[in-house]
């Protein structure tokens, strides 16, 4: 099993500071070799509750919104509920350039 992000040198300076999107982008890079594998992601409250309120936005903090975004933006295809579409308000993912270089890693 692969670590996700590396033991820093300062535990304190890794509590105290927020990744940059192309540090998550790296952490949550494509496995080697590129392709033929799904990656799914959602977020559930400690008792395993989906939504709250019928949202499920309400259960995510930034830290989550960012991996999130980033993961959107690593994604060839993203699948999401109609429902959840209609709930959350979700629109077309953008592509943002600075991904671009890992997704052409990714093929």
């Amino acid at each position: 099993m692969r670590r996700l992000f590396p033991a820093p040198d300062d535990p304190a300076e890794s509590r105290d500071r927020q990744w940059e999107l192309s540090e998550i982008a790296r952490a949550y890079a494509h496995p080697a070799p590129p392709g033929g594998w799904l990656r799914a992601n959602m977020v559930s409250s400690l008792d395993g509750a989906v939504h709250h309120g019928g949202r499920s936005q309400p259960l995510s903090g930034p830290a989550d919104m960012r991996i999130f975004g980033v993961l959107r933006q690593l994604a060839d295809v993203i699948v999401v509920g109609a429902e959840t579409v209609r709930q959350e308000g979700y629109r077309p993912a953008r592509r943002r350039a600075e991904f671009a270089e890992a997704r052409a890693a990714a093929g």
